[in-house]
């Protein structure tokens, strides 16, 4: 049997960790550049209220993807958050409301040349968010959305909150395209 020297032990150690520093170094990398390919979702600081086609009052929140990539898998919620006093301090109650295509299947990828605007998405609800959103010193309304990115399937949580009642519901529609102007 031949005997293994310590020189020989020694380089073999310094193989091993040099493979492993590689192999972790490398997958790093690899997951950092994943994670910036991440969905990037803007949502419109205004809710544009306006008429339906049948006359009842629609309100819209609208959503531009600026990911160059199509996003998936998304789900939207709107809520109202009250603020209740209570004897260990503040906590909110959260009220869904609903919105009428809460979870499209996909919205596709920004594109500046896109003369359909696919990109960009408006949440819809009938709810009177002037009645129901009475007080708006006591409550807001949060708009949460989560979407995948359609490529590395990684996934993004965006929200907006709407604290004042007046300047957040404006009348009108929202102009076409990358805009969230309400004409």
């Amino acid at each position: 049997m031949s005997m293994i020297t310590s020189e020989a032990l020694s380089a073999f150690g310094d193989k091993v960790v040099l493979a492993l520093l590689i192999g972790i170094s490398t997958n790093a990398i690899f997951l950092l550049l994943l994670s910036v390919v991440r969905p990037k979702v803007a949502i419109s600081r205004k809710i544009a209220k306006g008429k339906s086609r049948t006359g009842r009052d629609i309100y819209r929140i609208k959503i531009i993807n600026k990911t160059k990539h199509p996003i998936v898998d998304i789900k939207a919620q709107l809520h109202l958050l009250t603020n209740y006093q209570t004897h260990n301090g503040d906590i909110f109650k959260a009220k869904q409301l609903k919105l009428v295509q809460s979870e499209p299947l996909t919205i596709t990828g920004f594109n500046k040349r896109d003369r359909d605007a696919d990109y960009a998405y408006r949440f819809v609800t009938y709810e009177d968010l002037g009645e129901v959103w009475s007080d708006d010193t006591a409550g807001f309304l949060r708009l949460r959305i989560f979407s995948r990115h359609s490529i590395t399937g990684f996934g993004s949580v965006v929200q907006q909150d709407f604290r004042l009642k007046r300047a957040s519901i404006v009348e009108g529609d929202f102009a076409k395209g990358n805009s969230f102007a309400i004409l």
